[in-house]
């Protein structure tokens, strides 16, 4: 698996859209959207401790995360960046900004024990790409982070806060206290798996592409405008008022893409999303295709409820070649979906 999730918050343009993707918005009175680290792009702006947002995926004892995050001023008590969190709601461990503005490693809550403190202190109203490495363990355990690729606090040691548990399955993206705004872009998560991807990625950007085209093939039935492609390219979805559906095991969209913004940098993975839903009893699945050349890769079986639902599937490499994407590959590449029951 490795790249597990990635986020540059460009597509967003309500906050009631980030439930499509988020498992959970705590006080979204005080979460909103706003100008990103980049021009043109957005960030997620959270202010008050009562203001975040969690991302929850599976069971593991090793994560890596990162994001480029801007803090209005330094807080007057520990603020959270991340929290990872367990399936009983435990904060495992905290990344956090104390009142000096240092960076603490914190195992359990922003008030849980100090595991190490950095010397260097973040500036405020500045961008930073921030990332944290914890492994739970109750011995031997591993908790890190590093500021703008430079290591800035580490501990050895006991990591694991839970009585029972030496995982953690969700991540928390937090505002701080005393109304100090928080700014975060350009989200990543990545497990421990696999051979690539399963470690610090640096400072990266998350870049949101949308259909473009007609591709290969147009097997839905589109409903609100006449092609497929123009049923999924807004970057406000409309739900029910444009859509394609089908209940034929085998029928494909895929459509093809914007091209990307000249990079010249590794591509880490690509993510496909699919907002979709059911409309009857009974499961429902679909799969993820990327057409690379004349063939179609799918990804695993996902599985859609009777709301509308933002899936996911990432690849970490071209299908094709099992190295790492390209920008021409992308650019000539396909993307859609398959009803797979």
């Amino acid at each position: 698996m490795a790249l597990r999730f990635i986020d540059g918050f460009d597509h967003f343009t309500t906050i009631a859209q980030l439930l499509y993707k988020y498992n959970e918005i705590a006080s979204s009175s005080y979460v909103s959207l706003d100008a990103g680290r980049r021009s043109g792009s957005n960030a997620v702006r959270l202010y008050t401790s009562s203001g975040n947002v969690s991302k929850t995926l599976d069971e593991q004892a090793t994560w890596i995360v990162g994001a480029a995050v801007k803090i209005a001023s330094i807080p007057s008590g520990n603020g959270a960046i991340f929290q990872f969190r367990d399936n009983l709601g435990n904060a495992q461990c905290s990344l956090c900004v104390t009142p000096t503005g240092a960076l603490a490693l914190i195992r359990g809550t922003t008030s849980g024990t100090v595991l190490a403190t950095s010397a260097n202190a973040i500036i405020g109203n500045s961008w930073n790409f921030i990332e944290a490495k914890l492994t739970i363990a109750d011995s031997g355990g591993v908790f890190e982070a590093r500021v703008n690729g430079e290591v800035w606090a580490t501990y050895t040691g006991d990591t694991k806060y839970s009585s029972t548990l030496a995982t953690a399955n969700s991540i928390r993206l937090s505002g701080f206290p005393s109304a100090v705004q928080v700014w975060y872009d350009d989200f990543y998560i990545c497990d421990a798996t696999g051979t690539v991807n399963n470690g610090y990625l640096g400072d990266v950007r998350v870049d949101t592409l949308y259909p473009s085209g007609v591709g290969s093939s147009s097997q839905f039935t589109p409903t609100g405008s006449a092609t497929n492609w123009e049923n999924v390219d807004e970057a406000s979805p409309d739900e029910d008022t444009s859509y394609n559906a089908s209940e034929t095991a085998g029928h494909i969209d895929s459509f093809t893409f914007a091209d990307l913004t000249a990079l010249n940098a590794t591509i880490m993975g690509v993510q496909a999303n699919i907002l979709a839903r059911k409309d009857d009893a009974g499961t429902r699945l679909l799969r993820a295709v990327a057409r690379v050349g004349s063939t179609n890769y799918e990804g695993t079986d996902l599985t859609f409820s009777d709301s509308y639902v933002d899936q996911r599937t990432i690849w970490n490499q071209n299908p094709a070649t099992a190295a790492a994407w390209t920008e021409a590959e992308i650019n000539a590449a396909e993307f859609g979906y398959k009803v797979q029951l």
